[in-house]
């Protein structure tokens, strides 16, 4: 029977627990930007209780996005320091650590607010050299991996998406097209860092184009994938009518593409995760709320042999976009 604390692998990394901390964004650093000790305290607690992968909080690619006042930004001036200190930390503890990286708003070249049909192809040159760069510093700040966060309503996720991309050029029309940004900046990457490559994709309203970006990123490549939602966990039950189609969705991936994938979200108790984990192929799970709340819950759980987060997914340290539960304890 498999277990959330088997030890196992997840591509070239032995993990303590299949449980990956994937973050949301970041509200205690210091005035604009930087890390505080209450976000060093927090990583410290999280790497030393039984998570198996930790993903940061998001890290802004640009300076003017839509969240870039919750986040840190990469081109923060102390960005390679102040992070290098936060991955040494988190590797004592024999945990390997990811930088979550993305942008919302697409204001390059001197043009602001763009949108996916509107960019020409120095625009594209131009966000890929950006993630390049943006590599070189994670690499260099001392990660083991870059979470590229393409779900969601992030714009590449918007890049990908049928609905929305209506490009006649090489980056627009079939599968394979609208994936071409996002697998150049793989590629990219690749080429001149070690860093593991781990995309945040979305299940959109058309799952078998979905299911074919999937097996497009596993094939050229991407290291492994976290399965999301196309919309904030408010309006995903309205938008589809099988609560269950996530789950659905990523068990089909995990059975046709030949690296690591995560469960995205909504589970958040030991029973469930394992009930899930032995009747489908679904090996990994994501969370983030529930650490919000308690950030050693997976030691309690490991102690007492189950547990259930008591994360009331009020969603309030989403939508006042705080590092912090603002549930009072009972």
């Amino acid at each position: 029977m498999k277990d959330i604390f088997d030890n196992t692998k997840f591509g070239r990394f032995n993990l303590k627990s299949r449980i990956i901390r994937t973050g949301l964004w970041e509200s205690q650093n210091e005035g604009t930007h930087g890390l505080s000790q209450d976000i060093f305290n927090r990583y410290e607690n999280l790497a030393k209780n039984n998570v198996g992968l930790i993903i940061t909080e998001l890290i802004s690619l640009y300076s003017h996005d839509r969240f870039s006042d919750y986040s840190d930004y990469i081109n923060y001036p102390y960005f390679i320091k102040e992070f290098k200190e936060l991955t040494e930390m988190v590797h004592e503890h024999d945990i390997p650590i990811f930088a979550q990286i993305g942008f919302i708003n697409c204001n390059v070249n001197g043009k602001q607010m763009m949108e996916v049909n509107d960019l020409t192809i120095e625009d594209i040159r131009k966000i890929q050299a950006d993630y390049l760069v943006a590599a070189k510093k994670i690499a260099f700040a001392g990660f083991d991996g870059i979470q590229l966060n393409i779900g969601n309503n992030y714009f590449l996720s918007r890049v990908m998406d049928p609905f929305e991309n209506q490009r006649e050029d090489n980056y627009g029309g079939n599968t394979y097209n609208r994936v071409r940004m996002v697998l150049e900046i793989i590629k990219f990457i690749k080429d001149t860092t070690d860093l593991h490559v781990h995309c945040r994709v979305n299940l959109y309203k058309d799952p078998e184009d979905s299911l074919e970006i999937c097996r497009i990123l596993a094939e050229n490549g991407a290291d492994s994938l976290q399965i999301t939602k196309f919309l904030s966990p408010q309006y995903f039950r309205k938008a589809l009518s099988n609560e269950n189609m996530l789950v659905d969705f990523t068990d089909k991936v995990a059975s046709e593409v030949s690296i690591p994938v995560v469960l995205g979200g909504g589970l958040s108790n030991m029973k469930s995760m394992n009930d899930l984990m032995n009747r489908t192929n679904i090996e990994f799970f994501s969370m983030h709320r529930p650490f919000v709340r308690n950030q050693s819950l997976l030691s309690e759980w490991k102690e007492n042999g189950y547990g259930e987060s008591d994360c009331k997914t009020c969603n309030n340290c989403y939508w006042k976009k705080d590092s912090t539960c603002l549930i009072k304890s009972e």
